[in-house]
């Protein structure tokens, strides 16, 4: 999620931070046992026109409350032409499909932001590097990591870039169900495209939690991919 995407189109080289994907240690699991877990860390490896470009690393913990905390930290490197370098560390929580609070802080090759959010009545308060406003309550993250209440789904999506607080509104619409390799097995994916101020395509597994992105910048293949969950 959320969060941790890293898709492209806006800043430089990997503008978006890369966001999750499942797959297994959990390939077999089902989305009801997936559901169960309290606690999983997912990892997931980033690369640019093929070449090892960084790490993903996604802690998510399902309170008794019923609400999902969801910590990210990317770390990206890429060496192509110009070398940038890309850090986040960013944390959101996440009840009946709305985001509750949300906090991150990103270096983008020496651009650095800090964006909080927090739910406040009929909206939500949005702050970056001290600026703030107020945007629509059922705003979905650029981390990405599930996929948004089903209702608004095939429309334009209310999006906030979670590194820099950009607007990202974008359209959201299934493409097909898929099977791909993740993690050395094959695996039944949903497949979705983002359309609009973001352009990537997602894939997310049966209990809606994304597994894959792929999007291209600037000529480069971007993808991010899970390789390993740990419970």
């Amino acid at each position: 999620m959320s969060g941790c995407s890293l898709e492209g189109g806006r800043r430089g080289w990997m503008g978006r931070k890369a966001v999750a994907i499942l797959a297994v240690l959990g390939l077999c699991v089902t989305a009801q046992a997936s559901r169960a877990a309290d606690i999983e860390t997912r990892d997931f490896a980033v690369t640019v026109s093929g070449k090892p470009a960084g790490d993903v690393h996604m802690t998510i913990h399902r309170q008794d409350d019923g609400s999902v905390h969801m910590r990210c930290d990317t770390d990206i490197n890429v060496k192509i032409v110009i070398p940038y370098q890309f850090i986040y560390r960013g944390e959101e929580v996440w009840k009946d499909n709305r985001l509750v609070r949300f906090e991150s802080k990103s270096d983008d090759n020496g651009k650095r932001f800090m964006v909080s959010a927090v739910a406040d009545g009929n909206a939500v308060r949005l702050k970056v590097n001290n600026v703030e406003r107020l945007i629509k309550p059922e705003v979905w993250l650029s981390s990405y990591w599930c996929l948004p209440d089903p209702k608004l789904r095939g429309s334009v999506l209310p999006i906030v870039d979670a590194d820099n607080g950009r607007d990202l509104d974008s359209k959201l619409v299934y493409v097909a169900t898929e099977k791909l390799r993740v993690a050395g097995q094959e695996v039944t994916l949903n497949r979705y495209r983002l359309s609009g101020k973001a352009s990537v395509d997602l894939w997310y597994d049966g209990s809606e939690r994304l597994v894959r992105q792929e999007w291209v910048e600037s000529g480069h293949k971007t993808l991010v991919e899970l390789v390993r969950v740990r419970q």
